[in-house]
């Protein structure tokens, strides 16, 4: 997400007409790994324990990523959007009816937390009937196929889409929250009916480009061809994920950005926001870009450190 938003905002695609297919692709599978990696987390650190025990923990990760897409979003207005830091600015985000730009997907995060406190027990029913999971996750791609030009209020756009503006609705999205929950409680691994099933997803993303001259198919708000095409590529990543789990000593610092990953999120994105409001002709291409996002990811873990380590010494 971070190199894509690099990309996004340093990069031109008529100098580097590769970076349109980068950020496309990085677009498609990041919000949906995110929401799986959601639910998966979800069901080991929540799910599996009582609710009396779980909610509060739960209602604080939501209120922490609530705090962040407000100043996310300040962040964007301020530096990208030139608005003054008033009243006028701040309380629109507050109260949602501005969803800034480069920020909608943590107030997509918040939002999802929030349904896994109110339908805590839903959830975990749905976790013990396999079948009805799968089809819930179904049921929830009808979302995709409502008029969004109908729906102009910001709130239910957050929450099934809406073309006013861009938003990753927690409906559409919510599928993959309920797999991630899924392939934790069962502890899934490589299983060949799964890869087939992914690739089914992807396939119909891969036909809906053939049919449409390569034009993707919408994101904003998602189709079932968007929403669906990341499952081939997710898949594969779960996969390598969990090889790559063995490696605990040589994964230290990426152990270090997944256990504090809002964090990186939010100061990346004002690391962006503030550069693009300093230097504006910055200008940079795939490979660079891909430095610059690592000089960002490398500034952050630092910070980290610093905060981790003084804290271990006292």
């Amino acid at each position: 997400m971070v190199y894509a938003h690099v990309l996004q905002f340093f990069s031109d695609t008529t100098l580097y007409p590769s970076t349109s297919i980068i950020t496309s692709f990085f677009n498609l599978i990041t919000f949906s790994g995110f929401v799986f990696c959601f639910g998966y987390v979800g069901q080991l650190a929540y799910y599996r324990k009582p609710f009396a025990s779980v909610y509060k923990k739960m209602l604080m990760t939501g209120l922490k990523t609530l705090l962040a897409f407000y100043l996310s979003g300040i962040a964007f207005q301020l530096y990208v959007g030139e608005q003054p830091l008033n009243l006028d600015t701040i309380w629109p985000i507050v109260l949602l009816q501005v969803i800034p730009g480069w920020s909608e997907f943590l107030i997509a995060f918040a939002l999802i937390i929030v349904f896994g406190v109110i339908l805590f027990h839903g959830f975990r029913s749905l976790s013990k009937r396999p079948v009805l999971l799968w089809a819930t996750a179904a049921i929830l791609l009808l979302a995709t196929w409502i008029d969004h030009s109908e729906i102009k209020s910001v709130y239910m756009g957050l929450l099934i889409g809406t073309d006013q503006f861009p938003t990753f609705p927690v409906l559409p999205y919510m599928p993959f929250y309920l797999i991630g929950i899924y392939f934790a409680k069962y502890r899934i691994g490589f299983r060949w009916k799964y890869l087939l099933f992914s690739m089914l997803g992807t396939s119909l993303f891969v036909y809906y480009l053939a049919s449409h001259d390569f034009q993707l198919p919408d994101r904003f708000p998602p189709t079932v061809y968007w929403i669906t095409g990341s499952t081939f590529f997710l898949y594969i990543y779960y996969l390598i994920s969990k090889s790559m789990d063995k490696w605990s000593v040589r994964l230290k610092y990426l152990r270090i950005i997944g256990e504090n990953t809002l964090f990186y999120l939010l100061i990346s994105n004002m690391f962006i926001f503030s550069l693009d409001h300093a230097m504006p002709l910055l200008m940079t291409g795939p490979l660079s870009g891909f430095f610059f996002a690592v000089v960002i990811l490398g500034i952050i873990t630092f910070m980290v450190r610093i905060v981790t380590v003084s804290s271990a010494e006292k």
